[in-house]
């Protein structure tokens, strides 16, 4: 039955308003007819939702695959709610009540063993197969991107496997890493396109452990190679019954009912991997091959409507009936001879459990007969004379992991280790392979996985580890002990002083500040005697942009005057004990009337002299220290006096010496008569 797909937009969408262009209109448009499809899809009106989405591919610019993916989203959609899943954008762990394996190195795409892991760079842990074969574009848990944007399978080979991880694996379960390893002779095999030898290999290993379910993976693929796709098909429906909720064996089934001509039912089954995982890349662009005709979009969106269950999914005897879905194919796939041999098999997606031989050969079990095989795998549990903390130490600290992170190498370390080293240089310490774009990043997402056994299994070390890093942060953000001095410029309460942070041991300094959220730290200028002066300015951090080569810009204004006590390092940066400066009050009304005039006199000396500099000069100060203050009524409001002052004192051309005798002023009146000297000397010679 035809429909008109911009009748239905126009039909159930607000009609837009004549005053904006149609590029605007078609705009408005596409925003509103997926909502409109959402709205449709719970009431069962799938030809609706598919006909909104023809108007919506009708409408604008859009590029095809953009036009295409939100159709496919509304088929997932719809196709989910049949099938009573619901709709959520965080699916969680991939072994999400798929009889996936249960223990503690588990891969967060496929759910079983982490043979060959490999930390992503959200901080989370798959199994290289995962990677390599690009089967998600996000991760399963936190949605980020797996590969950088526009990046292929080989933006992954940089990602190497987790060392730490590895040797865990290795030492807990050897059998498991040895499977693991048979896996990679059997891709190897299968990418080399030797698919009897693949074949062989893969029912040589089934012997030794049929309850693998990787291994019928492999072996379903040697028989699609093989052009045996009915007994492909039996190894899938197996595992199928086994782990019903793995995506990647509804899309594996699919690609062979299409490789065999049955388009429309290899989309279901593509619906199927979605609605398990929305970020499946390989289904979804088949999903949208199968749709990019306008024929196949009206046949598929018919059929579609027409399944009335489940079942249909996996019975070939209703996909023949009218009621199912139509065999679609824009162009043989096959030789008619194949086809004909294909259709003779009446290729079984029986529901019920089917038992594949090691030949290749399957029979049925009898009804009520259940698995032999727990599908909790065998290393669930870890024998407690294995855990060795030496095994979870960083290699820099040679201290118990905190916050492990694991770089693009597969080298893991404390976060705060490997910040530290790369101050020095953008290279692994280990290895020393290149971390230019991992610097740049500045994503050191933490190693979930390492974390969670640290947790686990290291629970006392871990709570000890932590006090002395709490330790060591109240140390850190002590702000009149042990304060942290950069010793550089002249610094003045309320005045911006914008920094460029590039010395390894400064850059330290400042990720210390903004990780103990002190945001503050000392500015002195240098001295030949004491290494920096006497008294110095507290700086408060408001910004910091970080460059890629780990330099940063450091937008701070100064704070409180401080007198420094005592002097110390820490790291290679300067600190102090200090004591803070307040400016001494005048209470008798006298004297605090003359302070008033000397301020009013100044302020007005202070406004003539900038007005009289020369435009260059001026807009040179005004850019870079924005405009001077306004004069304030109370002139002792503040502990460290007037505002403008300190402004001026950071325009005027003055040794620093000089300057910092004017800070340490703690007499008003005394700063302000230093300042008019300097007032008067700088106008006579604008005189000249």
């Amino acid at each position: 039955m035809a429909f008109s797909p911009v009748a239905v937009a126009s039909e159930l969408s607000p009609e837009p308003s004549g005053s904006g262009s149609l590029g605007e209109e078609a705009d408005g448009e596409r925003e509103r007819l997926p909502r409109l499809g959402e709205r449709l899809v719970p009431s069962s009106r799938l030809k609706e939702v598919v006909g909104a989405s023809l108007a919506s591919l009708c409408l604008g610019p859009l590029a095809g695959p953009q036009r295409l993916g939100t159709l496919v989203d509304c088929l997932v959609l719809n196709y989910r709610l049949r099938q009573g899943l619901g709709w959520s954008r965080d699916r969680g762990d991939a072994a999400e009540g798929g009889g996936a394996s249960e223990g503690p190195l588990r891969c967060c795409g496929c759910g079983r063993f982490l043979g060959e892991p490999v930390t992503v760079p959200c901080g989370h842990t798959y199994c290289r197969r995962c990677l390599r074969r690009e089967l998600r574009t996000r991760c399963r848990r936190c949605r980020d991107w797996l590969l950088p944007a526009g990046g292929t399978s080989t933006a992954a080979a940089p990602l190497r496997t987790s060392v730490v991880l590895s040797q865990l694996a290795e030492k807990w379960f050897p059998g498991e890493c040895e499977r693991a390893r048979t896996g990679s002779r059997l891709e190897e095999l299968l990418d080399q396109g030797r698919f009897r030898e693949a074949l062989g290999a893969a029912c040589q290993a089934l012997r030794a452990d049929s309850g693998d379910l990787m291994l019928r993976i492999y072996r379903a693929e040697s028989y699609v190679g093989l052009q045996e796709y009915k007994t492909a098909i039996e190894d899938l429906n197996f595992v199928i019954s086994k782990m019903p909720n793995w995506p990647e064996v509804y899309f594996r089934k699919g690609k062979v009912l299409q490789d065999s001509g049955f388009v429309g039912d290899a989309l279901q089954l593509f619906l199927q991997c979605l609605a398990l995982d929305e970020d499946f890349l390989p289904a979804k662009l088949e999903v949208e091959k199968s749709l990019e005709g306008s024929e196949v979009l009206e046949r598929v969106s018919g059929s579609l409507n027409r399944a009335q269950s489940a079942h249909a999914l996996n019975s070939t005897e209703d996909l023949t009936k009218e009621n199912g879905l139509k065999r679609v194919s824009s162009e043989p796939l096959l030789s008619s001879q194949e086809k004909g041999v294909l259709l003779k098999r009446k290729l079984s997606f029986s529901e019920q459990d089917t038992v594949v031989c090691e030949d290749g050969r399957s029979k049925h079990k009898k009804q009520g007969e259940c698995a032999k095989r727990d599908m909790t795998l065998a290393f669930g549990t870890i024998p407690g004379d294995l855990i060795d903390v030496s095994d979870f130490e960083c290699s820099l600290c040679m201290r118990l992991f905190f916050e492990p992170v694991t770089t693009p190498c597969g080298h893991t370390f404390c976060k705060g280790c490997l910040e530290r080293c790369l101050d020095h240089a953008p290279q692994c310490p280990l290895c020393k392979e290149s971390l230019k774009e991992y610097l740049a990043s500045r994503k050191y997402s933490i190693t979930e996985l390492l974390e969670e056994l640290i947790m686990k299994y290291l629970s006392d070390e871990l709570y000890e580890r932590r006090r002395i890093h709490a330790e060591e942060t109240a140390e850190h953000s002590n702000l009149t002990k042990n304060v942290p001095i950069f010793v550089c410029t002249m610094a003045y309460p309320t005045v911006p002083c914008p920094l460029h942070v590039f010395e390894p041991r400064y850059r330290l300094m400042i990720r210390r500040s903004m990780e103990t959220g002190t945001k503050q730290f000392g500015m002195c200028i240098s001295d030949s005697q004491n290494g920096f002066a006497d008294y110095g300015c507290m700086l408060q951090i408001r910004n910091v942009h970080f460059l890629p080569d780990g330099r940063s810009v450091v937008d701070t204004v100064g704070g409180k005057r401080f007198r420094v006590l005592q002097r110390g390092m820490k790291d290679g940066y300067c600190t102090a004990d200090i004591e803070y400066l307040e400016d001494v009050k005048v209470s008798d009304e006298e004297e605090l009337k003359k302070l008033r005039e000397l301020h009013n006199f100044v302020y007005n000396q202070a406004c003539s002299w900038f007005q009289n500099l020369r435009n260059k000069f001026r807009t040179q100060i005004l850019q870079h220290f924005g405009p001077m203050p306004d004069r304030e009524e109370n002139i002792q409001a503040m502990p460290n006096g007037p505002a403008w002052c300190w402004w001026l004192l950071a325009v005027l051309p003055v040794d620093p010496r000089y300057q910092l005798s004017v800070l340490s002023k703690m007499s008003l009146k005394d700063r302000l008569i230093k300042i008019q000297h300097i007032l008067t000397y700088f106008s006579r010679e604008q005189s000249k």
